[in-house]
């Protein structure tokens, strides 16, 4: 009562108190949700007292304000906002953020929020400004930056270059390792994100934080929830960027007589004739005969020196008392740095991506507790690339290994040429311009409708919702290919007496062709939830949740039959309970309810639990007086099983139905007929993983320092595996069954750690850093043809790279003489590798094959960065770094002459010091014999073919993977005065250079380190910079 008589007073006041000359300013104040917000305080600012409030429908108005003159609104709760007028404005929406304090700060959890201060679970949230660079894909920006997130990106070619992550690491083997991606509560892809959508982005990394999702959530889970509209006035925001992209690291091959000298010297260094005469090797140094000696640099004809690619996005929001809206649109161009011949083609056949993404989300009031939620997101994508087969993978591969002097580019007579084994092979420039082209058009649409209702009438603290989904996912593909005329002049007899050249028709000309195809799924999606949150006594806070949800999937690519023609089926049952005492005495219960259809009726249900702990000591006094500095701490603890039924074959394809055998036509030595080929397994359960985690939350100095760190660990067990130890007369070899039969643990730390200094009002610096150190061992894997304890796959990490101990390099026929025998070839010499006799048997062979330290994917991924801020301007750096990673150099990019004359070389063998030369033949071609016979060569004796005893994976090739990559630098100024918003309507324009991927420290130096395991046979990661301007209206 005391209020409503307050609030009608300073309305009558406001109205006698404004009757002068000046501007007028009248509107409704809201808050961000659409409720009025009844008596915020309207001040103009540096006149005390002169002002008005609100009134009982967030209304108010103002007359005979001075113009230019700044407003101020004011309310308990909510953050103050200042707004300057230099003309009449009568139907202004004003919306109040509230304001939040550490305390009441939420973050997003499985299936809700909680309060951060309350959260026990391992939960990493991540800023979305930190993951705004421009970028084609929301997973190419979390390694480095995201604690807990082990990330690997192995190719830069457009439409393909996103990276592969896992949450903590890898804990199985025998089914999907892959993270949870939810995108507004509904399964998504994460590359189809537009970064400039994103509201919130959380990681979720324990049990706790995950057991409510059931058997999705066995590997961790990606949160993310879009930008909705609030209350208030139009914003119009628009980015736009253009990018200059180059390859800063592409190896450097030996040009045609270099390679031809070394031809020769491969040869002759293993007692066979040369492959190139005298007068061969003058041809190819001095260019003479290009259509028969060529000297090609393939590189240079078919690569561009660099592209330009542009992103834009443009968004649309506000909204009233009963709606609000969010809309926005995406456009990504990018383009490959393949060099079309015009001349050739008329069509577009370089590597082209494209994405298209439209979102729209409405919020509406139905009533005051009622509210309907719509989401509509369609993303569209194009690529375009040559008719080369299904992966431009080949085409890249052709230009890395294609020696210089196979063949030209085309013959002076304008054919173009052939060659190989069948002289119907096609040069890097035939596969790009002459064979066709592909379309490939994919799409997604989803549909999603949310109803919450809150329950308080009944009591307080209780809502419902229920959120169904409907998502389809298509793809409609176009190959257009064609062959054109190619020719073989043979070097031996290319010339006709008069000197024309002499070429032989060997691939016809075959017009284009064109076929098409089209693949889609869909998928339906429904879940209900009851959640309660209650606080009595200012003490006891307590919170629930009820949920459970039902997904149907189907997809053309399962292909035919009854099985997988049945729609795929999850759903579970999943509950929550929190208390918290003080909040300083945290609790959290979680338990699932999944069912599955990969196991029979018996096991085809589990039960995951999990439950977690907190404790806050900054609560007490005494800790407060006792440690002044130390702001908040918290310590976490959590324990709790997750369940994972995602079998997969040994291509990565899902495994339907595994409890169940199957006929079908079996092929043996007795014919043709009718037999098992598949053997279900009736007793095939749940793979069950149990984590443990411990955590520690902490702020020091006036919370100038920030720290996060957690240690945990994982033993999954029942892993899913084929059986290898049944013996062939059980009748089951070529069809054995599945069981619960392997093992594996990981274990680790992930943390933050951050500093922030305010120098004064105008400058700011924030340093921070994470970890991500993950690592793993299998338990047990059950296989056969164990001779010797070291060739287990159990007791190493999963993956690890194997390979032969390598001594050096033979010095003598005497050192080879008192060397055990290597059986990989007969011929072996001086130069050659040696290798170590594990097992002691007197011979190495395979059975000398051991584990070695590490995988291909690194256990340790870091990031520090820089943050410094100067009134408008804005800088700020990331390097990134992993480690603790291996990789084995080889194949036809690395190995000489691996395949003789269809391999290509290094330009580092050539120089002398590089190779193993004997030095009598150093020394009868004129190389130092000081160079010859080098115990530390990067390279064996050369061999013209392949070498099966020096080509062998070993610890000779073993690379270390390990690097330090400045990641992003960031410029900006942001731009904001009173002429950019009086005349174009613009309230802020920020302006931005960025860089990225701008060096890298490492130990590889002739690839990119992180696709390094390609050698060479990898479209490569870019270098980007950026320039991008970014307008708010």
């Amino acid at each position: 009562m005391k209020r409503s008589i307050l609030v009608l007073f300073w309305v009558f006041v406001s109205a006698t108190m404004f009757a002068q000359g000046g501007i007028d300013v009248a509107g409704i104040v809201l808050d961000e949700q659409g409720q009025e917000l009844i008596g915020v305080s309207v001040q103009i600012k540096g006149k005390q007292g002169v002002g008005v409030v609100t009134d009982f429908d967030g209304r108010f108005k103002m007359t005979g304000v001075p113009a230019g003159s700044t407003l101020v609104f004011s309310y308990i709760g909510y953050e103050t906002r200042e707004i300057k007028y230099t003309a009449t404005k009568l139907k202004e929406k004003i919306a109040l953020k509230e304001a939040v304090n550490e305390f009441d700060e939420v973050v997003v959890v499985g299936r809700d929020t909680q309060r951060k201060v309350s959260v026990v679970g391992a939960i990493t949230n991540v800023d979305p400004a930190g993951i705004q660079a421009p970028a084609v894909s929301v997973s190419n920006m979390l390694g480095g930056r995201v604690p807990g997130i082990i990330a690997v990106t192995r190719s830069g070619e457009p439409g393909n270059n996103f990276s592969e992550f896992w949450i903590r690491g890898m804990s199985t083997f025998g089914a999907s390792s892959s993270a949870l991606v939810l995108i507004d509560g509904i399964e998504g892809n994460i590359n189809d994100l537009d970064p400039a959508d994103i509201e919130s982005f959380s990681i979720l990394k324990d049990a706790s934080a995950t057991a409510v999702y059931g058997t999705r959530g066995a590997n961790g889970v990606v949160v993310v929830t879009t930008k909705r509209g609030k209350a208030g006035k139009l914003h119009v925001n628009f980015k736009t960027n253009a990018t200059y992209s180059y390859s800063p690291r592409m190896p450097e091959y030996a040009d045609a007589y270099q390679y031809a000298t070394l031809a020769n010297e491969a040869r002759s260094v293993r007692g066979d004739d040369p492959v190139y005469s005298a007068t061969e090797l003058e041809l190819f140094k001095t260019g003479l005969d290009p259509d028969l000696y060529p000297n090609v640099n393939w590189r240079d004809v078919i690569l561009k020196d660099h592209v330009i690619n542009n992103q834009h996005h443009l968004s649309i929001s506000g909204g009233g008392q009963s709606a609000r809206y969010y809309m926005s649109l995406g456009i990504l161009n990018s383009e490959a740095l393949f060099k079309q011949d015009k001349s050739a083609s008329k069509h577009d056949v370089n590597v082209n991506y494209h994405k298209y993404n439209f979102r729209t989300n409405i919020d509406a009031d139905l009533t005051k507790t009622t509210l309907l939620s719509l989401n509509l997101e369609a993303v569209i994508k194009t690529q375009n690339a040559p008719g080369t087969g299904s992966s431009n993978k080949y085409l890249w591969e052709s230009q890395a290994n294609l020696p210089p002097t196979v063949v030209p580019v085309r013959y002076s007579n304008g054919q173009l040429p052939a060659y190989g084994t069948n002289l119907e092979d096609k040069s890097p420039y035939v596969r790009l311009n002459y064979m066709g082209y592909t379309t490939n058009e994919t799409y997604s649409t989803k549909i999603n409708v949310g109803l919450s209702q809150d329950l308080g009438m009944i009591t307080e603290g209780l809502s419902v919702r229920g959120l169904f989904s409907f998502s389809m996912n298509g793809a409609h593909i176009v190959d257009r290919h064609m062959n054109p005329e190619q020719y073989y002049a043979d070097p031996k007899d290319g010339r006709y007496l008069d000197g024309s050249l002499k070429t032989v028709r060997t691939v016809n000309k075959e017009d284009m062709t064109a076929t098409q195809r089209s693949a889609s799924n869909r998928e339906l999606y429904f879940e209900a939830a009851a959640n309660y949150k209650r606080l009595f006594n200012q003490d006891h806070r307590v919170t629930g949740l009820a949920h459970f949800y039902r997904q149907e999937l189907t997809n053309v690519d399962w292909g035919n039959g009854v099985l997988v023609s049945i729609p795929k089926r999850y759903q579970a049952l999943s509950f929550r309970a929190t208390y918290s005492y003080k909040d300083t005495y945290l609790v959290e219960g979680n338990l699932g309810y999944t069912g599955s259809e990969n196991f029979n009726k018996e096991r085809r249900y589990g039960w995951f639990p999990s439950i977690s702990g907190g404790w806050v000591p900054t609560q007490y006094d005494w800790y407060r007086n006792l440690l002044p500095f130390n702001n908040f701490l918290k310590f976490r603890a959590s324990w709790g099983r997750v369940g994972n039924d995602r079998l997969k074959d040994e291509n990565g394809n899902d495994i339907r139905f595994p409890y169940l055998t199957t006929l079908g036509n079996v092929s043996s030595t007795w014919g043709t007929g009718l037999a098992e080929n598949r053997t279900g397994s009736m007793n095939l359960k749940w793979e069950v993983s149990t984590k443990t985690n411990f955590g520690i939350d902490a702020r020091f100095f006036d919370d100038k320092v920030d720290m996060t760190v957690d240690f945990f660990h994982t033993k999954t067990t029942d892993i899913f595996q084929r059986r290898a130890n049944i013996p062939d007369e059980g009748g089951l070899s070529n069809v054995l069954p599945y069981a619960n039969i392997g093992s594996m643990k990981s274990w680790g730390m992930d943390g933050t750690l951050a500093y922030t200094h305010t120098f004064n009002k105008d400058m700011a610096l924030t340093v921070r850093g994470n970890f991500t150190h993950a690592e793993n061992e299998v338990i047990y894997w059950e296989q056969s043809g164990v001779n010797y304890p070291y060739q287990s796959n159990s007791g190493v990490p999963y993956k690890v790279q194997r390979g032969l101990i390598a001594l050096g390099l033979f010095k003598d026929e005497d050192d080879i003489k008192s060397s055990p025998k290597q059986t990989f070839m007969d011929n072996y010499r001086p130069g050659d590798i040696k290798y170590k006799d594990v097992n002691g048997d007197g011979k190495i062979d395979k059975d000398d094959v051991v584990p070695l330290n590490y995988s291909a994917v690194p256990f340790i991924q870091y990031g520090f960065a820089l943050d410094w801020n100067y009134k408008a301007f804005r800088v700020s750096i990331l390097f990134e770094g992993v480690s603790k990673v291996q990789y084995f150099q080889g194949g036809r990019g690395f190995y000489p002459f691996l395949n003789e004359s269809r391999g290509n070389l290094l330009e580092m063998v050539a120089d002398p010091r590089n190779r193993w030369i004997p030095r009598e033949y150093a020394e009868a071609n004129g190389i130092d014999p000081a160079l010859a016979e080098n115990p530390n060569a990067k390279f064996p004796r050369l061999t013209y073919g392949e070498n099966k005893n020096n080509n062998q994976e070993s610890t000779f090739w073993l690379a270390d993977g390990k690097y330090l990559r400045l990641k992003n630098v960031d410029i900006s100024y942001r731009f904001t005065n009173n002429w950019l918003k009086s005349r174009v309507g613009v309230e802020s324009a920020t302006l931005s250079l960025i860089g990225e991927n701008l060096h890298v420290w490492d130990k590889v130096k002739l690839f990119d380190p992180s696709q390094a395991s390609g050698n060479g046979a990898e479209y490569p990661l870019q270098r980007m910079y950026t320039l991008q301007l970014n307008l708010t209206f």
